[in-house]
Protein backbone atom coordinates (compact mmCIF):
# COMPACT_ATOMS: atom_id res chain seq x y z
CA UNK A 1 0.00 0.00 0.00
CA UNK A 2 1.31 3.46 -0.91
CA UNK A 3 1.67 6.42 1.44
CA UNK A 4 -1.39 8.21 0.11
CA UNK A 5 -3.63 5.20 0.71
CA UNK A 6 -2.31 4.77 4.24
CA UNK A 7 -2.75 8.46 4.98
CA UNK A 8 -6.35 8.20 3.73
CA UNK A 9 -6.95 5.36 6.19
CA UNK A 10 -5.51 7.43 9.02
CA UNK A 11 -7.78 10.34 8.10
CA UNK A 12 -10.74 7.98 8.36
CA UNK A 13 -9.54 7.04 11.87
CA UNK A 14 -9.28 3.37 10.86
CA UNK A 15 -6.10 2.95 12.92
CA UNK A 16 -6.24 -0.85 13.19
CA UNK A 17 -6.40 -1.16 9.41
CA UNK A 18 -3.46 1.24 9.00
CA UNK A 19 -1.30 -0.77 11.39
CA UNK A 20 -2.35 -4.07 9.80
CA UNK A 21 -1.32 -2.78 6.36
CA UNK A 22 2.07 -1.64 7.68
CA UNK A 23 2.72 -5.02 9.29
CA UNK A 24 1.82 -6.88 6.07
CA UNK A 25 4.47 -5.06 4.05
CA UNK A 26 7.30 -7.33 2.79
CA UNK A 27 10.49 -7.52 4.82
CA UNK A 28 13.36 -5.33 3.72
CA UNK A 29 16.67 -7.07 3.06
CA UNK A 30 19.63 -5.78 5.08
CA UNK A 31 23.34 -6.26 4.58
CA UNK A 32 25.35 -8.18 7.17
CA UNK A 33 27.06 -4.91 8.11
CA UNK A 34 23.69 -3.26 8.83
CA UNK A 35 22.57 -6.27 10.88
CA UNK A 36 25.79 -6.34 12.92
CA UNK A 37 25.59 -2.61 13.64
CA UNK A 38 21.95 -2.87 14.71
CA UNK A 39 22.77 -5.86 16.94
CA UNK A 40 25.66 -4.05 18.66
CA UNK A 41 23.44 -1.08 19.52
CA UNK A 42 20.61 -3.12 21.01
CA UNK A 43 20.11 -3.27 24.75
CA UNK A 44 17.84 -4.99 27.24
CA UNK A 45 15.60 -1.89 27.38
CA UNK A 46 14.55 -2.69 23.78
CA UNK A 47 11.06 -4.28 23.79
CA UNK A 48 12.02 -7.22 21.57
CA UNK A 49 15.24 -7.99 23.48
CA UNK A 50 13.31 -7.84 26.75
CA UNK A 51 10.53 -10.09 25.43
CA UNK A 52 12.76 -12.82 23.99
CA UNK A 53 15.08 -12.76 27.04
CA UNK A 54 12.28 -13.39 29.54
CA UNK A 55 9.52 -15.16 27.61
CA UNK A 56 8.65 -18.83 28.25
CA UNK A 57 9.86 -18.63 31.88
CA UNK A 58 13.45 -18.81 30.65
CA UNK A 59 14.99 -16.49 33.26
CA UNK A 60 12.59 -16.28 36.19
CA UNK A 61 15.52 -16.57 38.58
CA UNK A 62 16.81 -13.22 37.29
CA UNK A 63 13.48 -11.50 38.03
CA UNK A 64 13.64 -13.04 41.52
CA UNK A 65 17.21 -11.77 41.95
CA UNK A 66 16.27 -8.26 40.80
CA UNK A 67 13.34 -8.15 43.22
CA UNK A 68 15.44 -9.46 46.10
CA UNK A 69 18.19 -6.95 45.30
CA UNK A 70 15.62 -4.18 45.70
CA UNK A 71 14.30 -5.65 48.96
CA UNK A 72 17.82 -6.13 50.29
CA UNK A 73 18.29 -2.34 50.31
CA UNK A 74 15.52 -2.00 52.89
CA UNK A 75 16.38 -5.19 54.80
CA UNK A 76 13.24 -6.99 53.62
CA UNK A 77 12.95 -10.77 53.35
CA UNK A 78 13.49 -12.48 49.97
CA UNK A 79 10.40 -13.28 47.91
CA UNK A 80 9.09 -16.84 47.38
CA UNK A 81 10.06 -18.53 44.10
CA UNK A 82 8.35 -17.17 40.97
CA UNK A 83 6.11 -19.89 39.51
CA UNK A 84 5.63 -18.29 36.10
CA UNK A 85 6.03 -15.05 34.18
CA UNK A 86 3.93 -13.54 31.41
CA UNK A 87 5.79 -11.20 29.06
CA UNK A 88 4.12 -8.75 26.67
CA UNK A 89 5.13 -9.09 23.02
CA UNK A 90 5.06 -5.40 22.14
CA UNK A 91 3.75 -5.24 18.57
CA UNK A 92 2.39 -2.14 16.86
CA UNK A 93 -1.15 -3.40 17.34
CA UNK A 94 -0.51 -3.96 21.06
CA UNK A 95 0.85 -0.49 21.67
CA UNK A 96 -0.98 1.81 19.25
CA UNK A 97 -4.10 -0.21 18.61
CA UNK A 98 -5.10 -1.75 21.90
CA UNK A 99 -2.79 -0.53 24.66
CA UNK A 100 -0.39 -2.37 26.95
CA UNK A 101 -0.89 -3.90 30.39
CA UNK A 102 2.74 -4.27 31.44
CA UNK A 103 6.06 -5.60 30.16
CA UNK A 104 6.23 -8.53 32.57
CA UNK A 105 4.05 -10.09 35.24
CA UNK A 106 5.63 -12.54 37.67
CA UNK A 107 3.46 -14.75 39.87
CA UNK A 108 4.64 -16.31 43.11
CA UNK A 109 2.79 -17.67 46.13
CA UNK A 110 0.46 -14.84 47.25
CA UNK A 111 2.63 -12.36 45.35
CA UNK A 112 2.47 -10.57 41.98
CA UNK A 113 5.44 -8.71 40.52
CA UNK A 114 5.07 -6.21 37.69
CA UNK A 115 8.09 -5.02 35.76
CA UNK A 116 8.06 -2.12 33.28
CA UNK A 117 11.15 -1.18 31.28
CA UNK A 118 10.58 2.23 29.67
CA UNK A 119 13.50 3.53 27.63
CA UNK A 120 12.11 6.79 26.22
CA UNK A 121 10.71 9.62 28.33
CA UNK A 122 6.95 9.42 28.69
CA UNK A 123 4.75 12.16 30.15
CA UNK A 124 2.84 11.07 33.24
CA UNK A 125 4.87 7.91 33.64
CA UNK A 126 4.63 8.01 37.45
CA UNK A 127 0.85 7.54 37.15
CA UNK A 128 1.31 4.74 34.61
CA UNK A 129 3.70 2.92 36.95
CA UNK A 130 1.28 3.09 39.87
CA UNK A 131 -1.65 2.04 37.65
CA UNK A 132 0.26 -1.01 36.41
CA UNK A 133 0.96 -2.28 39.92
CA UNK A 134 -2.61 -1.42 40.99
CA UNK A 135 -3.99 -3.59 38.18
CA UNK A 136 -1.84 -6.46 39.45
CA UNK A 137 -3.58 -6.28 42.85
CA UNK A 138 -6.67 -7.92 41.36
CA UNK A 139 -4.88 -10.83 39.69
CA UNK A 140 -5.24 -14.21 41.44
CA UNK A 141 -7.98 -12.59 43.53
CA UNK A 142 -11.73 -12.20 42.97
CA UNK A 143 -13.90 -9.45 44.39
CA UNK A 144 -15.71 -10.73 47.45
CA UNK A 145 -13.01 -13.24 48.39
CA UNK A 146 -11.33 -13.09 51.78
CA UNK A 147 -9.29 -9.90 51.46
CA UNK A 148 -6.49 -11.30 53.58
CA UNK A 149 -5.85 -13.63 50.64
CA UNK A 150 -5.31 -10.78 48.16
CA UNK A 151 -1.79 -11.06 46.72
CA UNK A 152 1.02 -8.73 47.72
CA UNK A 153 2.25 -6.60 44.80
CA UNK A 154 5.72 -5.32 43.99
CA UNK A 155 5.91 -2.87 41.08
CA UNK A 156 9.31 -2.39 39.44
CA UNK A 157 9.86 0.43 36.93
CA UNK A 158 13.23 0.62 35.16
CA UNK A 159 13.46 3.96 33.38
CA UNK A 160 15.89 5.31 30.81
CA UNK A 161 15.06 8.86 31.91
CA UNK A 162 14.66 10.92 35.08
CA UNK A 163 11.22 11.06 36.64
CA UNK A 164 10.12 14.67 37.33
CA UNK A 165 8.33 13.60 40.52
CA UNK A 166 11.67 12.33 41.90
CA UNK A 167 13.77 15.33 40.87
CA UNK A 168 14.86 15.95 44.46
CA UNK A 169 16.00 12.36 45.07
CA UNK A 170 19.70 11.70 44.53
CA UNK A 171 19.61 7.89 44.70
CA UNK A 172 18.95 6.06 41.43
CA UNK A 173 16.37 3.79 43.07
CA UNK A 174 13.34 5.06 45.01
CA UNK A 175 10.84 2.93 46.93
CA UNK A 176 7.27 4.28 47.05
CA UNK A 177 4.87 3.11 49.76
CA UNK A 178 1.59 4.24 51.26
CA UNK A 179 1.59 6.08 54.59
CA UNK A 180 -0.76 7.85 56.99
CA UNK A 181 -0.67 11.51 55.95
CA UNK A 182 -0.52 13.13 59.42
CA UNK A 183 2.00 10.80 61.06
CA UNK A 184 3.89 9.49 58.05
CA UNK A 185 3.47 6.00 59.51
CA UNK A 186 3.64 3.28 56.80
CA UNK A 187 0.27 1.83 55.77
CA UNK A 188 0.34 -1.67 54.17
CA UNK A 189 3.94 -0.94 53.14
CA UNK A 190 4.82 -4.60 53.66
CA UNK A 191 2.08 -5.56 51.19
CA UNK A 192 2.39 -2.96 48.41
CA UNK A 193 5.62 -1.36 47.17
CA UNK A 194 6.60 0.40 43.95
CA UNK A 195 10.21 0.88 42.91
CA UNK A 196 11.34 3.46 40.36
CA UNK A 197 14.87 2.90 39.03
CA UNK A 198 16.18 5.93 37.10
CA UNK A 199 19.14 4.63 35.09
CA UNK A 200 20.55 8.12 34.21
CA UNK A 201 21.05 8.82 37.93
CA UNK A 202 23.59 5.98 38.01
CA UNK A 203 25.98 8.39 36.26
CA UNK A 204 26.15 10.37 39.52
CA UNK A 205 27.40 7.31 41.42
CA UNK A 206 30.01 4.60 41.27
CA UNK A 207 29.75 1.16 42.78
CA UNK A 208 32.48 2.02 45.29
CA UNK A 209 30.57 5.05 46.61
CA UNK A 210 27.35 3.10 47.20
CA UNK A 211 26.49 1.24 50.41
CA UNK A 212 27.20 -2.48 49.99
CA UNK A 213 23.50 -3.40 50.10
CA UNK A 214 23.09 -1.61 46.75
CA UNK A 215 25.81 -3.59 44.93
CA UNK A 216 23.60 -6.46 43.70
CA UNK A 217 21.06 -4.00 42.30
CA UNK A 218 23.85 -1.93 40.73
CA UNK A 219 25.24 -4.98 38.91
CA UNK A 220 21.85 -5.94 37.45
CA UNK A 221 21.01 -2.34 36.47
CA UNK A 222 24.33 -2.05 34.62
CA UNK A 223 23.16 -4.83 32.30
CA UNK A 224 19.86 -3.04 31.65
CA UNK A 225 21.72 0.22 30.98
CA UNK A 226 24.40 -1.07 28.60
CA UNK A 227 24.45 -1.65 24.84
CA UNK A 228 25.41 -5.12 23.64
CA UNK A 229 28.71 -3.89 22.17
CA UNK A 230 29.79 -2.44 25.55
CA UNK A 231 28.62 -5.32 27.75
CA UNK A 232 31.95 -7.12 28.30
CA UNK A 233 33.81 -3.87 29.00
CA UNK A 234 31.19 -2.70 31.52
CA UNK A 235 31.26 -6.06 33.32
CA UNK A 236 35.04 -5.73 33.65
CA UNK A 237 35.11 -2.02 34.57
CA UNK A 238 32.29 -2.31 37.12
CA UNK A 239 33.68 -5.54 38.58
CA UNK A 240 30.26 -7.14 38.20
CA UNK A 241 30.18 -10.32 40.28
CA UNK A 242 26.49 -10.86 40.98
CA UNK A 243 25.62 -14.26 39.42
CA UNK A 244 22.17 -13.08 38.26
CA UNK A 245 23.70 -10.04 36.52
CA UNK A 246 26.22 -12.26 34.72
CA UNK A 247 23.44 -14.69 33.75
CA UNK A 248 21.42 -11.75 32.45
CA UNK A 249 24.32 -10.56 30.32
CA UNK A 250 24.72 -14.03 28.78
CA UNK A 251 20.96 -14.32 28.22
CA UNK A 252 20.86 -10.97 26.39
CA UNK A 253 23.86 -11.85 24.22
CA UNK A 254 22.28 -15.21 23.35
CA UNK A 255 18.98 -13.50 22.56
CA UNK A 256 20.41 -11.18 19.92
CA UNK A 257 22.60 -13.79 18.17
CA UNK A 258 19.76 -15.44 16.24
CA UNK A 259 19.22 -14.30 12.65
CA UNK A 260 15.46 -14.77 13.00
CA UNK A 261 15.47 -12.48 16.03
CA UNK A 262 17.36 -9.76 14.17
CA UNK A 263 15.07 -10.04 11.13
CA UNK A 264 12.00 -9.52 13.30
CA UNK A 265 13.63 -6.75 15.36
CA UNK A 266 14.70 -4.75 12.31
CA UNK A 267 11.31 -5.28 10.69
CA UNK A 268 9.60 -3.85 13.78
CA UNK A 269 11.98 -0.89 13.86
CA UNK A 270 11.10 -0.21 10.21
CA UNK A 271 7.39 -0.42 11.12
CA UNK A 272 7.86 2.14 13.88
CA UNK A 273 9.65 4.54 11.55
CA UNK A 274 6.84 4.19 9.02
CA UNK A 275 4.19 4.86 11.65
CA UNK A 276 6.00 8.02 12.76
CA UNK A 277 6.34 9.11 9.14
CA UNK A 278 2.67 8.53 8.34
CA UNK A 279 1.36 10.28 11.42
CA UNK A 280 3.92 13.05 10.94
CA UNK A 281 2.51 13.65 7.47
CA UNK A 282 -1.01 13.65 8.90
CA UNK A 283 -0.08 16.19 11.58
CA UNK A 284 1.57 18.38 8.94
CA UNK A 285 -1.55 18.23 6.78
CA UNK A 286 -3.76 19.15 9.72
CA UNK A 287 -1.50 22.08 10.58
CA UNK A 288 -1.63 23.29 6.97
CA UNK A 289 -5.44 23.05 6.98
CA UNK A 290 -5.62 25.07 10.20
CA UNK A 291 -3.26 27.68 8.74
CA UNK A 292 -5.33 27.92 5.55
CA UNK A 293 -8.54 28.23 7.59
CA UNK A 294 -7.08 31.08 9.66
CA UNK A 295 -5.80 32.87 6.56
CA UNK A 296 -9.20 32.51 4.90
CA UNK A 297 -10.93 33.91 7.98
CA UNK A 298 -8.62 36.93 7.93
CA UNK A 299 -9.33 37.54 4.22
CA UNK A 300 -13.07 37.19 4.78
CA UNK A 301 -12.87 39.74 7.61
CA UNK A 302 -11.13 42.15 5.20
CA UNK A 303 -13.83 41.64 2.56
CA UNK A 304 -16.58 42.06 5.17
CA UNK A 305 -15.00 45.34 6.28
CA UNK A 306 -14.75 46.46 2.65
CA UNK A 307 -18.45 45.73 2.06
CA UNK A 308 -19.44 47.65 5.18
CA UNK A 309 -17.36 50.65 4.06
CA UNK A 310 -18.91 50.75 0.57
CA UNK A 311 -15.81 49.69 -1.38
CA UNK A 312 -16.70 49.38 -5.14
CA UNK A 313 -17.97 45.91 -6.16
CA UNK A 314 -15.23 45.38 -8.79
CA UNK A 315 -12.56 45.84 -6.09
CA UNK A 316 -14.39 43.40 -3.78
CA UNK A 317 -14.54 40.85 -6.62
CA UNK A 318 -10.77 41.13 -7.09
CA UNK A 319 -10.33 40.54 -3.34
CA UNK A 320 -12.63 37.46 -3.55
CA UNK A 321 -10.75 36.01 -6.52
CA UNK A 322 -7.43 36.50 -4.74
CA UNK A 323 -8.76 34.85 -1.56
CA UNK A 324 -10.46 31.99 -3.44
CA UNK A 325 -13.90 32.98 -2.11
CA UNK A 326 -16.81 31.76 -4.22
CA UNK A 327 -19.86 33.84 -5.14
CA UNK A 328 -22.22 32.05 -2.73
CA UNK A 329 -19.85 32.87 0.17
CA UNK A 330 -19.66 36.50 -0.98
CA UNK A 331 -23.45 36.69 -0.87
CA UNK A 332 -23.36 35.31 2.70
CA UNK A 333 -20.83 38.01 3.66
CA UNK A 334 -23.07 40.72 2.13
CA UNK A 335 -26.03 39.50 4.21
CA UNK A 336 -23.81 39.43 7.28
CA UNK A 337 -22.67 43.01 6.59
CA UNK A 338 -26.25 44.23 6.27
CA UNK A 339 -27.33 42.63 9.55
CA UNK A 340 -24.32 43.93 11.50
Amino acid sequence: MDLESLNALIQENNIDEVLAQIIKQPKQKYSQEEIDEARDNLMLMNDRVFFVTFTDNKNNHIIEALTNALRKIHKLLPIPPIKKTTVQNATLLDILGHGMVGDLLGEANMLNITLEAQKEKQGGYAVRGILTSSNAMRLQFNSGDNYTEAPDVIGINILGFRLPELAGEEMFCSRITRSVYDSGKPFLADKYSDYFIELPKMDNWSKSTLPEEYHDLWDICCIFKTKIKDMKEVIHMQAIANPAALDLSKAVETTVLGSEFMDETMKRKKEWLEVFEYFGKQIQKNEEKIKEKIEKQIKEEMILTAIKNGVPSDVIMIMCNTAGIMEFRLNELKIQAQSA
